[in-house]
């Protein structure tokens, strides 16, 4: 009994190592080689469960190397956990060998497991990983429990369960460490943004109410300019783009504007499918000069609490970059629907799409993925829609158009 319990402490301290060292590595800022050193951590975690295992009353023996596998497929790639379970099967072969089919067999199933469950891993709560990570744990243990039954030990049953309850442990204060580490991280973020955000809206007001005057007088002065009888072609062309780069700017400052500004707008109950279907009416003759259609499939009495205006503006600017995104022409399709206790309203267009990059990068300052574009039309869209308490997905793929899916409470 002493040589399993210090057997059993060796394994919950080898498997909760991983989660210390997942937050070591991850809040270390400059750690260009994290993955790689916790690649190799997840590698020596197997090492040492396989050399070490628990060994039970009768002879019968098990180990922990299912969390190391665990750990590698959902929290660094499939392709990691493949390797892992290769070299898991390698070992087996050295140590023995009328084990390796079985094995072998069972984590295939498990792989198939993984794969079948990943999504919904990935989407959903800590509390709810604990219980899928759990579950699949509990598989195993049921596994076990049939291999003893069948071997007629029933003396290994109290052993059986205690290593299980202990395992069980383990992996959910693991699976805890790294959710914990990541949101930290995600935290961290929102912060940083957060502050980049708070500097751009109070230089924002002073910077743009300083260029808006000199702006002003010379645009009077161009259209003086352009009222003149004896200009050639060339020089009443230089005007026209003149004043369209005046008016490109005049609509960058308005930005600025509307980002540092507070938000004054009166709260109301919306009926959102209303102002949606009235947005897309507006936006149809600027869609049918670029050739693109706009399709709209939109659930009647939509209620939402917030500002019409603001939220017509988010509805502007995702319109006008999804008919820019199809220079050839397409088609928009807008959805807006109840999704339990929201609203959920999406844009799918068939442009260029984005690759993971653009993507991560979408609704900061400074960045756009058009050649003139600030990135602040976007950037102003995602504060909207958080004020209200909403959310906003982006999904996209280069060549295969972009989804934009928001979710905002119902009234």
């Amino acid at each position: 009994m002493v040589e399993f319990i210090k057997d059993l402490i060796l394994h919950f301290s080898i498997i909760l190592s991983l989660g210390f060292m997942y937050n070591f590595l991850w809040m270390q800022k400059r750690s260009v080689y994290k993955k790689q050193v916790f690649k190799m951590a997840i590698l020596a975690a197997l090492l040492m469960t396989m050399a070490l295992p628990v060994r039970f009353h009768g002879g019968m023996e098990f180990d922990l190397k299912l969390v190391p596998v665990f750990i590698a497929f959902f929290y660094l790639s499939r392709t990691d956990s493949f390797l892992l379970v290769a070299v898991l099967l390698l070992l087996q072969g050295f140590v023995g060998i009328d084990k390796l089919p079985v094995t072998a067999v069972n984590y295939l199933v498990i792989l198939i497991l993984f794969f079948s469950i990943e999504k919904l891993y990935k989407n959903t709560t800590v509390n709810k990983k604990i219980a899928l990570g759990l579950f699949v744990y509990g598989m195993i243990t049921t596994t076990r429990l049939a291999a003893m039954i069948n071997a007629d030990k029933a003396e290994g049953y109290l052993y059986l369960l205690v290593f299980s309850l202990v395992s069980f442990v383990a992996l959910s204060v693991t699976i805890y460490i790294i959710e914990m580490t990541n949101l930290q991280l995600k935290l961290m973020h929102e912060l940083h943004k957060a502050e980049k955000f708070s500097a751009i809206s109070q230089l924002a007001a002073s910077v743009a109410h300083e260029i808006r005057n000199p702006m002003t007088t010379i645009r009077g002065f161009m259209q003086v300019l352009q009222g003149e009888k004896n200009l050639n072609d060339n020089q009443n062309l230089f005007i026209t783009i003149s004043l369209q780069e005046l008016d490109r700017t005049q609509t960058i400052i308005d930005n600025f504007l509307s980002l540092a500004k507070p938000n004054t707008g009166s709260m109301a109950k919306i009926d959102l499918s209303e102002l949606l279907k009235e947005t897309i009416d507006f936006m149809r003759s600027y869609s049918h000069l670029a050739n693109t259609e706009l399709v709209e499939a939109i659930d009647k009495n939509l209620c939402i609490n917030g500002d019409a205006h603001e939220i017509r503006q988010v509805f502007i600017n995702i319109l006008k970059n999804g008919i820019e995104a199809m220079p050839s022409g397409g088609s928009i399709y807008i959805i807006a629907k109840v999704d339990k206790n929201n609203v959920r309203i999406q844009f799918r267009d068939e442009g260029v799409g984005m690759n993971k990059e653009q993507l991560d990068r979408l609704g900061h300052p400074y960045y756009s993925t058009k050649e003139k574009g600030t990135g602040l039309g976007m950037m102003i869209s995602f504060d909207i829609i958080q004020r209200m308490r909403g959310r906003i997905n982006v999904e996209s793929a280069e060549g295969k158009g972009t989804t934009f899916t928001i979710l905002l409470p119902c009234e």
